[in-house]
């Protein structure tokens, strides 16, 4: 049987199929990987395109119907995947995932920033541990008497005190001071002035009693015009001709200066104690250039002087009681001091401030105090205020203590200028003692020395008396009569006498008198 002949199918014949590599069309989400990768429930339906229309020209002859043959097996190679364009491989996340990574990332930023701010609070909240302090310790026993009377004492003499125009007569010493005013301010304060020698005559002040810390003794605004009180009882009795009285209240100026220097409980004692060793040397200055008393009252007067001078192993003592003392008004009971010794009783204790750190401005006390004991025998601290080593770094702004930095600075001014202040006064002292020598040798030689080592020679000095600025001995002219030091700006000039003596620190200096001349002759 001969079959018909039946030309093979053109690909426009063909119906396309999406497997075919030469099909006319494809799908479109088959190019789509997204599509591809989408679960089949997302898949959108398929939808067969319509095949345009073929132009009648093309058409084919009509083709005889084909017996019907099972379909030959054409075995395919897998198909290579397609691929898309290189600008489609780039997946594209979906807006949660951006969402979650951006509140990631707040809440990042947001723990930074609490972490920040929860440092920074601790740092201004959170206090060092206490420091040792064992060097700064009192090294004196404690007085175990019952009760003392001479706080009480002194309290009646300052109120017994009769007040005097003190503002019109400050501006000269009393001795310069005319005999009706003199008379008038001793004699109103007679109870005052007996009071007083009561008080220097008792034997013991009890100094480390706990009984002085009950209140301050010596804040009192009395004070001052108590030692203008001395000096013009001392200038009163030189013009009365009672010269021995005279020295007498003078060197008991400088008893009590003695007296309050032993006062450790507040350092205003210790500020009375050393102008009252001033204005003690100034009115024996002003006696002794005039005097003419003999050799061994002058000798005895000299003894007196000379024991009541104040040192510099008192001041390093005194600096560790005021450590303690500022320990106390910072801690209160807590820190660790019997409580019959508080400053004006337990209720100063300090409360809580902010930016106030309790031990670490302790700590900044401690370091002060110890850097001023330190300081204390070089004579270049005599000279200006003691320059606190951290006094850089406590003045920078927006610390987290600066409450407690303000509080030490505004305390420790009232400590650093000691040491130039005691300075001063032994200078002065050196001077009285150095003039008690001379006076001593006109008295019973008759004649001046030549030099002040003569003086030792002569059995009225033990030691040359040496300047504290230098350490060597204190400067001398047998012709111009006076003995000077080269003051707390280590220059001489050669002398510069002033009224009152030795008002200038930068030259203080003393005058043999005006009977000089004519002995010398």
């Amino acid at each position: 049987m001969i079959r018909p002949h039946t030309p093979p199918e053109t690909p426009a014949d063909k119906p396309a199929r999406s497997g075919d590599a030469g099909a006319a069309w494809s799908s479109p989400w088959e190019l789509d990987l997204e599509w591809l990768d989408a679960p089949p429930g997302k898949k959108r339906p398929y939808v067969e395109e319509k095949q345009p229309p073929v132009p009648q020209d093309r058409k084919a002859a009509p083709r005889p119907p084909v017996e019907a043959q099972p379909p030959a097996v054409v075995e395919k190679e897998p198909a290579a995947p397609r691929q898309a364009p290189p600008s489609r491989l780039v997946k594209k996340r979906p807006d949660r995932e951006v969402e979650r990574e951006a509140s990631w990332s707040t809440l990042a930023i947001l723990s930074m920033g609490l972490l920040a701010l929860v440092f920074i609070a601790w740092l201004y909240v959170d206090d060092q541990a206490p420091g040792l302090d064992q060097d700064l310790r009192l090294n004196r026993p404690v007085d175990q008497a019952v009760t003392i009377q001479t706080p009480e004492k002194l309290r009646k003499f300052l109120n017994a005190l009769v007040p005097f125009d003190s503002a019109q007569l400050s501006g000269k010493p009393p001795w310069l001071w005319d005999t009706p005013t003199l008379s008038r301010v001793v004699q109103s304060n007679g109870i005052a002035l007996d009071n007083l020698r009561d008080l220097l005559e008792d034997a013991d002040w009890h100094s480390a009693h706990a009984a002085w810390h009950a209140t301050d003794p010596c804040e009192n605004p009395r004070w001052q015009q108590v030692m203008v009180l001395k000096q013009a009882e001392a200038a009163y009795l030189s013009r009365r001709m009672q010269e021995e009285a005279a020295f007498t209240a003078a060197i008991d100026l400088a008893e009590l200066g003695w007296r309050l220097e032993q006062i450790w409980a507040w350092p205003s004692c210790y500020q009375r104690a050393l102008e009252a060793q001033k204005l003690s040397a100034q009115t024996l200055a002003d006696l002794l250039r005039q005097t003419r008393l003999p050799e061994a009252t002058l000798r005895q007067f000299q003894r007196q002087f000379n024991v009541c001078q104040p040192t510099t192993e008192v001041l390093e003592g005194a600096m560790n009681a005021f450590y303690v003392h500022e320990k106390k008004l910072i801690l209160g009971p807590k820190s660790g001091e019997n409580l019959d010794t508080m400053p004006g009783g337990v209720q100063l204790h300090r409360p809580g401030r902010l930016f106030f750190k309790p031990y670490e401005t302790l700590q900044h006390f401690a370091t002060a105090f110890r850097q001023i004991k330190n300081e204390a025998r070089t004579p270049l601290v005599l000279t200006a205020e003691v320059k606190l080593n951290d006094a850089a770094a406590a003045e920078a702004p927006y610390q987290p203590n600066s409450a407690g930095l303000a509080y030490y600075h505004q305390r420790m001014k009232t400590y650093t200028s000691m040491p130039a202040a005691l300075g001063q006064a032994r200078t002065r002292g050196q001077l009285i003692i150095a003039l008690f020598a001379v006076r001593r040798c006109i008295a019973e030689k008759k004649t001046l020395p030549a030099t002040l080592e003569q003086l030792r020679t002569f059995n009225f000095l033990l030691d040359v008396p040496v300047d504290p600025y230098t350490g060597a001995p204190l400067e001398y002219s047998l012709a111009r009569g006076l003995i000077w030091s080269v003051g707390n700006d280590l220059k001489s000039a050669n002398g510069a006498a002033t009224e009152p003596p030795m008002k200038d620190p930068a030259e203080p200096t003393v005058e043999l008198g005006i009977a000089v001349a004519g002995v010398a002759k």
